[in-house]
């Protein structure tokens, strides 16, 4: 049975239709773990590199003119601004660069949208849509929980970040978590427009490059005395992982079921009536606003997060 897919001799199929369906789910489903380097996903750098190297090539040269300045005229006034506006720009870009890896500005940018309507949106148009969730032809069931009917699932294992041969805290709350595996996958699905009451299809499936900004609930977390049970002993067997008993192991899970709100950012795609919302073709320039600070972000995806 392929990862996540439900098995199709479950719903009473013979053994050569449920292999080739599965065949046909390996090629629809979408394998979204290279994307699970960390926990929010892929996260594009808050400013362009070249504007970066321009902005420090211009203080190295105030600096620069500073000492100058203050060895032939032995006035240290313009060394001193230059220093001061070094330091203002450099907190500036690392604030930015710190809220970027929290994914706290484009959580921002998506909840600042307005929310589109199917009725009134025109073909091409970037929009939001937000409402109800249900299957496509595939539904997923997550990794660990097994829960059934999902459209987005995604599992990772963390273990503690160890300093040579100890643990780096040898109680649970570990200070820095390391993830070792990352299972994530989402599969085409429909969402009802809570405005217009229309049905969409959300191409989140094969090939496509999806930004799920899902939180991944803490199901286990384990000290250097835990008894592993014997359903994560089993979990990690099947996938050939250690299980050592003396490990800090988190393991995480998220998923997006059926009748779950959701929002999604995308390209409306109309055809014969029918909705369809498609990735960008084009990088999305963005910019988000963290308290009195800017970010300029490029996301080239789908958006999905989960609504309350």
């Amino acid at each position: 049975m392929l990862p996540g897919v439900e098995d199709g001799k479950r719903r009473g199929v013979s053994d050569a239709e449920a292999e080739a369906e599965a065949g046909a789910s390996a090629a629809a489903l979408n394998d979204l773990c290279a994307t699970a380097g960390d926990a929010g996903g892929p996260v594009p750098a808050p400013f362009p590199r070249a504007a970066s190297l321009a902005v420090a090539a211009l203080l190295a040269v105030g600096i620069g003119l500073g000492v100058l300045v203050l060895a032939v005229v032995r006035s240290a006034v313009l060394l001193v601004l230059a220093l001061v506006l070094s330091a203002a720009v450099s907190a500036f870009l690392l604030w930015n660069a710190a809220a970027a890896a929290s994914g706290r500005v484009l959580r921002r940018f998506v909840d600042g949208l307005p929310a589109s309507s199917l009725r009134v949106a025109a073909d091409g148009q970037l929009v939001k849509i937000t409402g109800m969730v249900s299957c496509g032809d595939i539904s997923l069931i997550s990794s660990y929980e097994k829960v059934e009917n999902c459209v987005y699932t995604s599992t990772l294992l963390r273990k503690c970040g160890r300093w040579g041969s100890e643990v780096a805290n040898p109680k649970n709350n570990c200070s820095r978590w390391k993830l070792t595996h990352a299972e994530r996958f989402a599969a085409d699905f429909y969402i009802t427009d809570a405005k217009s009451g229309k049905r969409a299809l959300v191409k989140a499936g094969y090939h496509t490059k999806v930004v799920p900004l899902i939180d991944e609930n803490v199901l286990v977390t384990t000290s250097r005395s835990t008894d592993l049970s014997s359903t994560l002993k089993c979990w990690l067997e099947e996938r050939n992982l250690s299980s050592e008993e003396a490990q800090l192991i988190r393991l995480e899970e998220g998923y997006i079921t059926e009748g779950m709100r959701l929002s999604v950012i995308g390209i409306l795609s109309k055809k014969n009536g029918d909705f369809m919302i498609l990735p960008p073709r084009e990088p999305i320039s963005t910019v988000c606003f963290t308290e009195t600070f800017i970010a300029w972000r490029k996301h080239l995806w789908l958006y999905l997060t989960r609504l309350n």
